[in-house]
């Protein structure tokens, strides 16, 4: 008993609980390269229960703005800095930009990669900041910063996941799979 809490406070904590409608959008990325010379690939994901998709995305990174790619259809060069301040949001000022002029973005239930940042640090950071907006639908969900229910603003911390965090669900999973034999 003591065991299946603790696998499913893991897997809570990983983020696999099950999403329902309207969902803030999900940021993740993947570190590749060495020291100083680093990529930084977000992946971002959509889940509303409506035909809105994210159209706009951001993040800021302490080494400045240094886009390295763009999912096709995403302009990366329109803002060189956004603030959601504005807007009802944090005053973080984001350096590395995009997007998507036609407003159809990542859809429902859609992730889409390819947001890259070239980082120079000398080791890459475990958390990174980002902003994402919606578009063409009809939100419900109370967690926007801009709160306009068919474009609202969403911030958040993308963290790279523990290679140990990763291991303990997988050998949870296969322990539990043996006890019910």
């Amino acid at each position: 008993m003591r065991k299946t809490a603790i696998i499913a406070a893991l897997a809570a904590a990983a983020g696999t609980a099950a999403a329902g409608p309207d969902q803030a959008p999900s940021v993740s990325y993947s570190v590749s390269g060495t020291s100083g010379a680093y990529v930084l690939d977000f992946s971002v994901g959509a889940s509303f229960d409506d035909q809105m998709g994210i159209y706009f995305f951001g993040v800021v990174v302490d080494t400045g703005r240094n886009i390295a790619g763009s999912p096709a259809g995403w302009d990366p060069n329109a803002w060189s800095s956004w603030d959601n301040s504005p807007y009802g949001g944090s005053s973080t000022i984001y350096n590395n930009i995009w997007i998507d002029n036609t407003v159809v973005g990542i859809q429902d239930g859609q992730t889409l990669s390819g947001f890259q940042v070239n980082y120079t640090g000398a080791s890459a950071p475990a958390s990174v900041d980002w902003y994402a907006f919606g578009a063409n639908g009809d939100y419900t969900g109370s967690d926007p910063f801009f709160n306009n229910t068919a474009n609202p603003g969403f911030e958040g911390t993308a963290f790279i996941p523990a290679p140990g965090a990763l291991a303990l669900l997988g050998l949870g999973g296969i322990a539990s799979i043996r006890r019910r034999r």
